[in-house]
């Protein structure tokens, strides 16, 4: 059977009309490879088993997706870059930027900014049609090189890219590719967990009863007065872990994290730094403690400062600035997270990796970075892409703010954010130390209240770049955060999905629609009601909870 019409009937299954959306043309397979398919929800994947005992190399493996005409699509050239829409043939003019990670690392050339792959986007890559929306991608990424995107022969068309070549030894099976159609973002979104799930391996860790997600504050200035301060804000505020970030065993890139505490010269200012002292206060406080190890330490000392990390009592560690792209260095995080799954330790890691699912077989994976979030202060536009572009690949590590002007947007679009989006660690307040809190805001109440682990998710509204609205229940109570960028909207929903109304609601919007100044300021109302209308700010939002009537 010819493998491309294979593709092809599925896809005209999967458009919402039963129209055929794009055509997917194969590279020439070699001797000893065989092709394999499978569909999920409205998705086809396929993936290549090399059969046989024999090593070879991939150079490239070139799938061509072909939509018929140059369609708007939203594309980014590295991973901590800001979305902004582009035709399919612009693709080509895209470029990374090469001088931001070795000057914010310290340590020289990284292959964070794809430096060498310039004219192509990051997966997934999201297309938007007449009448549907479409992500390509890949999943199940553990040992092989990543896949980009680049414009193809003819407008309307692009291809996939390999970074680097990947030394295989039969029999092996390559990652999957995959096409997600849908009729618009919201239903792309609510079905893409499904799809990822399916195509990623079963978990590899057999008891799980260790793992435990949560929110996170960040010990935004390494002292021992301000670590103490964060283990007792955490407390008050339903936080469940602290983070001590880069800089608390010296400088990062060069610095021995089995020596800590000794002069960590560039960050730790005013009074004295006591690591063992912050971690006896949180492990007294029943607070679990995180910490940052940057990967230069790693490469030459992993399994020693993981069993350092184990013995001192910490829950988590966050791998900082790791390289990303070739296959050596997917194989490496990924060695990475196993070597601290088999420690009973938890995982964030930053700076460019992107997840393709593989939280699923690793699920002591929280989060990861991979995204443009608080640390580059992003647009609205940005913010109301994400949920239907990066997030598809899995959990984001954002760091909302609370309060800190420099971002765009006002204070109920950031306390939306761990409702719209997925992180099994919410880190929450990042730049702010608790004295720089004022914990009395009523606000505040939906991020004490809000969980990282949900029963049911539901994307209700979505306009990619322009408006995100999620729902998630926690029991019977409901969780709704929405997004707004570029304009005031309005947003009118009934409430059916929750159950048989009236609801108790609380409700926390931008107090002026008509400001949509940086951290404009947030109201909070509470009502009965079996719908919710909530206008808000060009960079604005909202934020409810919503729950059952008590009986009087």
């Amino acid at each position: 059977m010819n493998t491309t019409c294979i593709l092809l009937a599925a896809l005209a299954v999967a458009g919402p009309s039963g129209e055929k959306v794009c055509e997917v043309t194969p590279p020439e397979l070699p001797q000893g490879a065989v092709l394999e398919t499978t569909n999920v929800a409205n998705a086809v994947a396929w993936r290549i088993r090399y059969e046989g005992v024999d090593e070879r190399t991939i150079a490239n493996e070139e799938w061509v997706f072909d939509f018929g005409e140059d369609l708007r699509c939203w594309p980014v050239s590295h991973a901590q870059g800001e979305y902004v829409p582009k035709t399919l043939s612009t693709i080509a003019t895209m470029a990374p930027r090469p001088d931001f990670a070795p000057v914010a690392a310290g340590i020289g050339e990284m292959h964070n900014y794809a430096t060498s792959y310039p004219g192509t986007a990051e997966s997934p890559l999201v297309v938007e049609g007449s009448g549907f929306v479409a992500a390509i991608g890949d999943a199940g990424c553990l040992d092989f090189a990543r896949v980009r995107f680049a414009s193809g022969k003819k407008k309307g068309q692009v291809k996939t890219v390999l970074e680097g070549a990947a030394k295989v030894k039969a029999p092996y099976v390559t990652p999957w590719r995959y096409i997600h159609v849908a009729k618009d973002a919201a239903s792309l979104a609510n079905a893409q967990p499904a799809v990822m799930d399916a195509l990623n391996a079963p978990s590899r860790i057999a008891d799980t009863s260790w793992i435990k997600p949560g929110k996170v504050l960040r010990v935004a200035r390494l002292d021992t007065a301000t670590g103490k301060a964060a283990v007792d804000f955490a407390l008050r505020n339903n936080l469940q872990y602290i983070e001590l970030d880069c800089g608390w065993y010296g400088q990062e890139h060069i610095g021995d994290p089995l020596l800590p505490g000794l002069a960590p010269e560039r960050v730790a200012r005013g009074d004295k730094f006591d690591f063992f002292e912050i971690l006896a206060y949180a492990k007294e406080k029943d607070v679990g403690v995180i910490l940052y190890v940057n990967r230069e330490p790693l490469k030459k000392n992993r399994d020693a400062i993981l069993d350092a990390l184990v013995a001192w009592g910490v829950k988590g560690v966050k791998y900082g600035f790791v390289n990303v792209g070739n296959q050596a260095w997917r194989k490496w995080v990924t060695d990475a997270i196993a070597a601290a799954a088999e420690r009973k330790l938890l995982v964030d890691i930053h700076d460019e990796y992107r997840l393709t699912g593989i939280q699923k077989t690793y699920p002591n994976v929280m989060t990861v970075e991979g995204i443009c979030g608080n640390e580059e202060m992003p647009t609205a536009t940005h913010d109301c892409a994400l949920p239907f572009t990066r997030f598809l690949d899995g959990p984001g590590d954002y760091t909302p703010c609370w309060t800190v002007n420099r971002v765009q947007n006002t204070l109920a679009h950031q306390l939306a954010m761990p409702c719209v989006y997925t992180s099994g660690w919410q880190f929450l307040f990042w730049y702010q130390r608790p004295d720089q809190i004022d914990e009395k805001n009523p606000a505040l109440d939906f991020w004490r209240e809000i969980s990282t682990v949900f029963d049911e998710t539901r994307f209700l509204k979505g306009e990619i770049g322009k408006c995100v609205v999620v729902a998630r229940r926690v029991g019977d109570k409901w969780f709704i955060g929405g997004l707004n960028a570029g304009e005031k909207r309005t947003f009118d929903m009934p409430l059916d999905f929750v159950g048989k109304g009236p609801f108790n609601v609380r409700l926390f919007r931008d107090a002026d629609p008509d400001d949509a100044r940086s951290c404009a300021s947030v109201v909070v109302e509470t009502r009965d009601a079996s719908s919710l209308a909530v206008t808000c700010a060009a960079n604005g939002g909202f934020a409810a909870i919503v729950e059952p009537k008590c009986d009087e």
